[in-house]
């Protein structure tokens, strides 16, 4: 076995873990995920730190919380110097990444310590630019006389989309990224780090046509559906019908099977080319997705576990026997279990490799001006200036969750619901745990 390992990231986008068949959802969304698991190690209560690409992937590359990486909804450069592959490169690693997130691509910081990144159909700049012109945007996203302007149009544009043209029905685009993939592990020399999110799962729903006939029942198929996530928050009358919150997660099942299938094309091109025996691989997502909880679909505006409750499966280098380690897991150990495994930095106590869980987990949505509060439990929209950047904090114990925002807090049990609010006289000890008090 090498003594530095390759390292492949696989961040399936936008999965949450009850809809992922190896973690208890009852129809067979992710039977290539299920099939590499049974060799790896299946990480029971993952966490992820934020329920957006940007901050969650800067978690990711970082091991740090969004209040420490500083990339967040606001400020959606990042501009940290020791990020993942950085570190990798100086220890004698290549370093690749293959995105076809829109949000995760050098123009929003994430190009530094790659030696190539491929953003398929999308302009890359060099890092000497998003050097110079990060702070300046990350000012005008944090400033609020003028980033409202923008919001207002962006969200009015949104809002004009017709439902009646969302059916589910579009067979999915392949983006290229399992050919980009192999083509860089049959050329790469080793050691590498390669990075690679699929993005099948996201928003907008677009199943391939056999996981849509396969999971959406007929008389669905028909119903209508609000295209993106703002169009749908930012609507005058946001409540989900039962057949249309039927249908959402029902097409969300079909994207999964579209996503895991194309996950195992992969896995499977890895297996070929021997590319999994001695490699650390990973396979994580960012965040999750609302299915109609709270009235809300797609993943910003909360921090509760339909958002951050991801799966996590780490095949160690050399590993062939699955194990299912129980617990909470804060997702970004994924850094600090690369390093410790590549022996570029010791973390004895990070990494995912011990099995010792996290007793509470973090983490944190920055919010565009919305009172989240009035948003999740009145359900209406209610901007106020004062909130632009507030931070919507959470944290995560014992089937508790505490969430922070300004001076608004919540204590719940997970996973949450409209019922899920608890006193925090009636349960002081739990309170002041997760209060850190």
């Amino acid at each position: 076995m090498p003594s530095q390992p390759n390292v492949i990231v696989v961040v399936t986008d936008t999965v949450r873990r009850d809809r992922v068949s190896c973690y208890g959802h009852e129809r067979p969304t992710t039977p290539a995920l299920d099939a590499f698991a049974e060799r790896a190690t299946r990480f029971g209560d993952p966490i992820s730190q934020a329920p957006w690409s940007i901050p969650a992937h800067a978690s990711l590359l970082t091991g740090a919380v969004p209040a420490d990486h500083g990339a967040t909804t606001v400020r959606p450069v990042l501009r940290c110097e020791e990020t993942l592959p950085a570190l990798l490169k100086t220890a004698g690693y290549e370093t690749y990444a293959v995105s076809a997130n829109e949000y995760v691509r050098p123009m929003t910081g994430f190009g530094r310590g790659f030696d190539e990144f491929y953003t398929p159909g999308r302009v890359t700049a060099p890092d000497p630019l998003v050097r110079a012109l990060g702070p300046v945007v990350n000012t005008v996203t944090s400033t609020a006389a003028l980033r409202r302007p923008v919001e207002r149009a962006f969200n009015k544009f949104l809002t004009t989309d017709d439902p009646s043209t969302v059916t589910g029905t579009e067979g999915a685009t392949d983006d290229g990224t399992v050919d980009r993939v192999l083509d860089i592990v049959d050329r790469a020399h080793e050691p590498y780090f390669l990075y690679a999110p699929l993005m099948d799962a996201h928003l907008p729903r677009s199943p391939a046509r056999e996981p849509f006939e396969q999971f959406v029942d007929p008389d669905l198929r028909e119903v209508e559906l609000t295209a993106t996530e703002r169009a749908h928050v930012f609507s005058e009358d946001r409540r989900l019908e039962e057949c249309e919150r039927r249908k959402l997660r029902q097409l969300y099942d079909a994207d999964l099977r579209t996503m895991d299938d194309r996950l195992g094309r992969l896995l499977s091109g890895l297996e070929a080319r021997g590319a999994l025996d001695d490699s650390l691989v990973v396979l994580v997502s960012d965040h999750g997705e609302h299915l109609g909880e709270f009235d809300l679909i797609g993943h910003q505006h909360s921090v509760f576990d339909s958002v951050v409750s991801v799966p996590l499966v780490v095949k160690l280098p050399g590993q062939d026997e699955g194990r299912t380690v129980p617990g909470q897991f804060e997702t970004r150990r994924v850094f600090h279990t690369i390093l410790d495994e590549a022996g570029v930095r010791a973390y004895p106590d990070r990494t995912l490799a011990n099995g010792s869980p996290d007793e509470t987990a973090t983490g944190a949505f920055y919010t565009p001006m919305i009172d989240i509060g009035r948003l999740v439990w009145d359900r209406t929209v209610e901007y106020d200036r004062r909130l632009l950047g507030e931070r919507l904090s959470f944290a995560r114990a014992d089937g508790h969750k505490l969430v922070r925002q300004a001076t608004d807090e919540w204590l719940l049990t997970t996973p949450e619901s409209p019922g899920a609010r608890l006193s925090p006289d009636e349960h002081a000890d739990i309170y002041a745990r997760l209060a850190g008090e």
